[in-house]
């Protein structure tokens, strides 16, 4: 009788070893994984790369600058003026991505220079020689821009003011752009969509981000160690570009970017509601290579732009370049 009541039990042995199984992923995914994903960014947040070159080695002049973001933290950056000793045509602000620092975004500030724009480039929050802040995806970063221009506007500004970042400083400029900062174009270079797309692709998070209160589960993670409460609404930025006021943006993504994925780029593209807009696909560039990987249309991208701003945008602005698209005003 013994022996038959053991196939019986099998089942139920199964389902109690189901059970136990469910029950550790379950723990390990909302209950570990979270932490582990917070510490990692928060912890990576507080090394700071250091400024260790200046505009002085790309033959620029310049001067060390500071000046308060719009809640008050202490910021620090470069102003260059155009190299062309001449009148600027215009005023860029410039910034960098998530845990580097305004070195990043050097090769952009000589482009600009040597074109004959005035450039204000800055180390955000938390990053290079800049004020203690935690890292929060452009959030709290769009302080900094608001900083920036309130800095130029008291210093006195030639020609159009444009902003222009690179990552998480495009999501932190197109941001400030729509909580009301008085600028006349935005440059947004391989901005992330969202959250996901960090936590999921430079995270431990991985494939787990997709699951239903993941996301939720590490921001209560972050904000318990760093005191930032944040949340998936707050880091979406299809809201943010679909709110933007009617000003131009120009949009770059390289194609090969497996962080800012050209999709997800031309998505936020496609959600900008503005009249003149374009998105400039940079070919076989990866998240940091934009430049690198092709000067050529890079520059003129940029600079086609800011000669279109200057010159009221004559025409048609609503443009795509790259992935077999020409455009042929592109200067």
């Amino acid at each position: 009788m013994a022996r038959k009541n053991v196939p019986n039990l099998l089942p139920r042995i199964l389902l109690s070893l189901l059970a136990v199984l469910g029950t550790g992923f379950l723990v390990f995914v909302y209950g570990i994984l979270p932490g582990k994903v917070a510490a990692s960014i928060a912890e990576k947040a507080k090394v700071r790369k250091p400024i260790v070159g200046s505009p002085k080695e790309r033959g620029l002049s310049y001067r060390k600058v500071s000046f308060p973001a719009s809640d008050g933290i202490e910021l620090a950056g470069w102003s260059i003026p155009p190299t062309t000793g001449k009148k600027p045509l215009g005023t860029v602000v410039l910034s960098h991505g998530v845990f580097k620092n305004r070195e990043q975004v050097m090769d952009r500030a000589e482009l600009l220079a040597k074109s004959g724009y005035q450039v204000l480039m800055f180390d955000h929050r938390g990053c290079g020689e800049s004020g203690e802040s935690p890292v929060s995806g452009g959030v709290l970063e769009a302080a900094d821009y608001r900083g920036a221009v309130d800095h130029l506007r008291a210093q006195g500004l030639t020609g159009p003011l444009v902003l222009f970042g690179f990552s998480m400083g495009s999501m932190s400029a197109l941001r400030a752009a729509f909580q009301g900062v008085k600028v006349d174009a935005v440059i947004a270079d391989s901005p992330l969509a969202n959250l996901g797309c960090y936590v999921s692709r430079r995270t431990s998070g991985g494939v787990f981000s997709a699951l239903p209160g993941f996301l939720g589960r590490c921001l209560s993670e972050y904000a318990r160690r760093t005191g930032l409460e944040l949340s998936e609404k707050d880091l979406d930025m299809v809201p943010v570009v679909q709110g933007l006021p009617d000003i131009p943006v120009l949009y770059l993504t390289g194609e090969n970017d497996d962080l800012a994925r050209s999709e997800e780029v031309r998505k936020l593209f496609e959600k900008t509601q503005v009249k003149r807009k374009r998105l400039v696909y940079l070919p076989d560039a990866g998240h940091e290579e934009g430049f690198e990987k092709a000067p050529i249309l890079y520059r003129r991208s940029v600079i086609g732009f800011l000669a279109d701003l200057r010159a009221g945008f004559p025409g048609s602005y609503e443009a795509l370049t790259g992935k077999g698209v020409s455009t042929p005003h592109i200067r």
